[in-house]
């Protein structure tokens, strides 16, 4: 049986290691990837521009209602002749369709609006955390698990409200 000579067992566990070190470095020298996490439906409620425009499509909605309301008074009224009451129901229902539309409509857009800007801000936000994803969720449940140290759905929420109000 034949034996290596010690020699080049001592190389061959040199080269090994130099091999294992050169492997450990460039390892821990390629950028890793940094996730973090956040409550979509929070960020959306708390986003101050959600708020802003809430405020103002509730005051749209408000005005609309107090206008069907005072013509669905003049319709109960008994000084409204069966005539007049026709011509109001007409518009009673015109408007009544008209309320809805609006509620829908502004509401579908108003979400793109917001969902656009919270997009924007976004990515702005993990450029400057270096972060390579954000993952959202909801009460849906789309994420089953997310640990708590990569819960950033606050920090998300200051920065995109400070971009959204000019702070930033």
């Amino acid at each position: 049986m034949r034996t290596i000579p010690k020699s080049s067992l001592l190389t061959i566990n040199i080269l090994l290691i130099i091999v294992s070190i050169i492997l450990i470095v460039y390892n821990l020298a390629q950028p890793k990837t940094k996730i973090l996490y956040v409550d979509n439906a929070k960020v959306f409620e708390n986003f101050s521009m959600t708020k802003e425009l809430k405020r103002n499509g509730e005051k749209e909605f408000n005005n609309r209602k107090a206008n069907l309301d005072a013509l669905f008074a003049k319709l109960e009224s008994n000084e409204t002749s069966s005539i007049q009451k026709q011509n109001l129901m007409k518009q009673f229902i015109k408007e009544k369709e008209e309320l809805n539309q609006f509620n829908d409509l502004y509401s579908s857009e108003q979400s793109s609006k917001i969902w656009a800007r919270i997009k924007s801000y976004s990515a702005e936000f993990s450029k400057e955390n270096n972060c390579n994803i954000i993952v959202g969720s909801d009460s849906g449940g789309n994420v089953l698990f997310a640990d708590e140290s990569i819960d950033s759905t606050d920090k998300l929420i200051t920065y995109i409200n400070q971009k959204y109000e000019g702070l930033k």
